[in-house]
């Protein structure tokens, strides 16, 4: 065993193993674990990245046992991508945490002996110590399903981010006990439609091994009925974990009663793992042996035709109204934490726009003119590299944007836009990340928003699908109006003392001023990684079915 697939294996078990060790800890010493942790995970990420960026994908059958009787650990592009923005925004968010303990969340602690009436019995104080276990044996979970080569082991990582997941907003306190509530109900049944989306590829395939189902589903035409029932549980289960409108209803109570450190996280990583998920099987399992299926030639499955094209025609028009309802509905808020929430709601639009390409990538529109000429291949390949572009991006940038709004709204008391007016002069080095951050989700040049937003509009191109076009414009146009209506009071100055909002001067010298590099941090990356598209693109590659 080399050390790369060391660390493969290492990836999932070293941050629940500290998972565990912290439930035992007292909270100074969990604040230490974490970033610990996180930096212990930065080590094994990079040669598991090294190793597919020099086109070798990373395999790791544990106890030696392989497919389809092991458990088989399996990293290629996609999943070196998605690791890499676990291990920046984990380790960031994780410093975070450590530095402002009370953006952990809420605690009712008791605070008198039981013999003394003179007191309150009770009262709610920061810095939740469950925030550490939870986190950490989220990433476990993350981890895992980025690397998993099974789909059941990818269930179970699943099962671990949405539970985590839930519980981590639970400790945003009581109002936020109904949110975490419905979000439960939408993270089990997710789960439930995708557990058996994978029994049934189970009963069609006799494997759960994602490339020998593969190799199967292209080689046995028989299959194809029970895989597109199956693409239709998965696509319908990720979708309500990826709050695609109009399933949409649980994500803005959930971020809004987060605790700071926590909505970065479901924003960022948490809804990535189900976009991960829906990518493996609808590209990498699925796609490969189903577009002979779109061959209309005598024997070919017809039914399996027609019940996919409107499956993804279905998916691609919920991303475009997705684009724009989220969008509308961020310009409606009066507070930015549900107008960043609404946000999460638009992108996630853009990743399904890429459905209607998919099975289907035809470019002799271009063929024909002396414009370009585009393979299949290649319109399929820019498309879903646009699209994992768009989400990493996304990832970084929110989570400086979440990290920024929920530091304001512990130091003011408020996240309203109006009571923030100003807020700029006390914080410059927040407020510019909130500007770079705001960069990133406009999708303008110099980040990786632009070029996944450029490599889409290619591809719909290439295969002929103009209306891509109207949506990325029209919801470039949006997106640009309610960043700007989020950032700009923060930046106007108050027209006289009284009318700016100031926090109690205990509360404002009590706040560090280290926390808020973490956002900057965050923006600062937003606009460096729009430099690495075309790298992204070429890691993407490895291990790729086209």
């Amino acid at each position: 065993m080399t050390f790369t697939q060391f660390s493969l294996g290492a990836l999932v078990l070293f941050p629940l193993l500290t998972a565990s060790a912290t439930v035992v800890c007292p909270h100074r010493v969990r604040r230490i674990v974490g970033p610990l942790t996180a930096l212990g995970v930065a080590v094994f990420t990079v040669p598991v990245v090294a190793a597919v960026s020099g086109g070798h994908t990373v395999g790791l059958a544990l106890s030696d046992f392989r497919a389809p009787l092991g458990i088989m650990l399996r990293a290629d592009g996609l999943s070196a991508l998605f690791l890499c923005l676990a291990t920046i925004v984990g380790g960031i968010v994780s410093l975070y945490a450590a530095l402002l303990p009370k953006a952990t969340g809420t605690q009712l602690v008791s605070t008198r002996p039981l013999t003394d009436e003179a007191l309150p019995p009770t009262r709610w104080q920061g810095a939740h110590p469950a925030f550490w276990p939870l986190w950490l044996a989220c990433w476990a979970g993350l981890n895992a399903v980025f690397v998993s080569g099974d789909l059941f082991n990818t269930y179970v990582g699943l099962e671990l981010v949405g539970l985590t997941a839930v519980a981590l907003v639970a400790l945003g306190g009581k109002d936020a006990w109904p949110a975490a509530l419905r979000y439960l109900f939408i993270a089990v049944l997710g789960s439930l439609l995708f557990l058996v989306a994978v029994g049934l590829l189970l009963s069609a395939t006799g494997t759960l091994d994602i490339e020998q189902a593969s190799r199967i589903i292209a080689e046995q035409p028989r299959t194809h009925p029970a895989v597109v029932l199956a693409l239709a549980l998965v696509s319908l289960g990720l979708a309500l974990k990826l709050a695609l409108v109009p399933l949409h209803r649980w994500l803005i109570p959930a971020h809004a009663g987060a605790p700071g450190t926590v909505s970065p996280l479901l924003s960022a990583l948490v809804i990535k793992a189900s976009l991960f998920v829906l990518l493996r099987c609808w590209v990498w399992l699925a796609a490969p042996g189903m577009a002979p299926s779109l061959d209309p030639s005598p024997g070919a499955p017809a039914d399996a035709l027609i019940e996919l094209t409107v499956l993804r025609w279905l998916l691609g028009g919920l991303g475009a109204l997705a684009v724009i309802v989220g969008s509308v509905m961020a310009l409606k808020q009066s507070r930015l934490k549900p107008l960043i929430a609404y946000s999460t709601v638009a992108q996630v639009g853009y990743w399904f726009l890429f459905f209607p390409i998919l099975l289907d990538p035809t470019s002799d529109s271009l063929e024909d003119r002396a414009v370009t000429t585009l393979a299949d291949d290649a319109v399929l390949a820019g498309a879903v590299a646009g699209t994992v572009a768009l989400a990493l991006g996304h990832g970084i940038a929110k989570a400086g944007l979440f990290l920024a709004a929920g530091f304001l709204k512990d130091v003011y008391g408020t996240d309203e836009i109006n009571e923030l007016r100003g807020a700029g002069k006390r914080h410059p080095v927040l407020v510019m990340a909130m500007g770079m951050c705001a960069v990133g989700l406009a999708g303008l040049p110099v980040s990786l928003g632009f070029t996944g937003k450029w490599q889409v509009a290619t591809s719909a191109v290439g295969a002929g699908h103009y209306w891509m076009l109207a949506v990325l414009v029209l919801g470039t146009l949006l997106s640009a109006a309610y960043l700007l209506k989020a950032l700009a009071p923060l930046l106007v100055a108050a027209e006289d003392d009284d009318s700016e909002v100031r926090p109690p001067e205990r509360v404002l010298d009590a706040t560090p001023l280290l926390p808020q590099f973490a956002p900057f941090a965050l923006g600062t990356l937003t606009v460096v990684t729009g430099l690495l598209g075309a790298w992204s693109a070429s890691v993407l590659e490895v291990g790729a079915p086209w």
